[in-house]
């Protein structure tokens, strides 16, 4: 081997070498939006408030809305909602479970809410990927919602 072709394999193979260290180890990855992000947060506040409204006033779910102050449901959800999805907020309110205790929400009002939640996504023009990861992100606490 010439010392020009020991000269170019040391270069190409510090190039490769390179390319793969600053693959792993220093190039950053193209990072997805966040979910807040590509909802986006004026959507995800219109979406809670839109929420309350319809499941407060619906028969299906109305029964457990009594005698609570909906303004204040609505800022809380849209703190939660931006919570969850990655957004600048940090949820400090009470756990879902002490939340819904006592209210003896049934699986059936627990479909309708959330048919209720797809239909005004789909309102607000979410696109169908992001209408799942949300749904994804809430159906956990299902457990604590529904107690009936």
């Amino acid at each position: 081997m010439t010392f020009g072709s020991k000269v170019s394999a040391l270069i190409h193979g510090a190039i490769g070498a390179g390319t793969v260290a600053m693959l792993l180890l220093g190039a950053p990855a193209h990072a997805e939006a966040a979910l807040y992000d590509r909802i986006g947060g004026e959507r995800l506040t219109a979406i809670a408030n839109d929420l309350v409204d319809h499941t407060s006033s619906d028969p299906r779910t109305s029964r457990s809305w009594h005698k609570v102050s909906l303004p204040r449901v609505k800022g809380v959800l849209s703190v939660y909602l931006c919570s969850i999805t990655g957004g600048p907020c940090e949820y400090q309110g009470d756990t879902m479970k002490d939340i819904h205790a006592g209210l003896k929400i049934n699986e059936a009002e627990m479909f309708a809410m959330v048919q209720s939640l797809r239909d005004i996504m789909i309102g607000h023009g979410v696109p169908l990927r992001e209408r799942n990861e949300l749904l994804a992100l809430l159906a956990p606490t299902k457990k604590d919602v529904v107690t009936k």
